[in-house]
């Protein structure tokens, strides 16, 4: 009866611990998951010394101490995988798609403009009437310069100075 009782005790520490480990992944600092891990340490230590288990063989306090450490493991594991990982995706990661690029906005290779502003390499050209951000290739365009599409890039166009 008196290690049924120590048994139920050495459970409660030990889920408690589990407990505390998994509290850890919402609550960051370490505290939570310090006196989890203390908390099954000491489950561990009450299997081994506890005067209720002392007619046990040795190997089975070691068998049943190896087990609530690996059982603490395998739940950390479970819980980690499983829903922590999925929780926290779920819940903090933006899942969306982008709209497909408007075709209206592309240039063809060859469209001409003139440079609204200077091209240092980056600026803004008037392609008859549309305004849009590029990159000169030649590295520097004055302002009012004559420019001719020759590509793009993420972002802007690719651009050459029209001799």
């Amino acid at each position: 009866m008196i290690s049924l009782l120590m048994g139920i005790t050495i459970a409660i520490i030990v889920t408690f611990g589990v407990l505390l480990m998994i509290l850890e992944t919402f609550v960051p600092g370490m505290i939570a998951g310090i006196l989890g891990a203390l908390c099954v340490l000491a489950g561990v230590a009450l299997v081994m010394v506890a005067d209720d288990f002392s007619h046990w063989p040795a190997w089975g306090r070691t068998a049943v101490a190896c087990s609530i450490l690996v059982g603490s493991i395998v739940i950390q594991l479970v819980w980690l995988r499983y829903f922590a990982i999925k929780f926290w995706r779920e819940s903090f990661t933006l899942q969306t798609t982008l709209p497909p690029a408007d075709q209206s906005q592309l240039l063809a290779h060859g469209t001409e403009g003139i440079s609204v502003s200077e091209l240092r390499p980056m600026g803004r050209v008037d392609f008859s009437g549309a305004r849009r951000e590029v990159r000169c290739e030649d590295g520097f365009a004055p302002a009012g310069s004559r420019v001719r599409v020759t590509g793009s890039e993420p972002g802007n166009l690719l651009v050459r100075l029209i001799p």
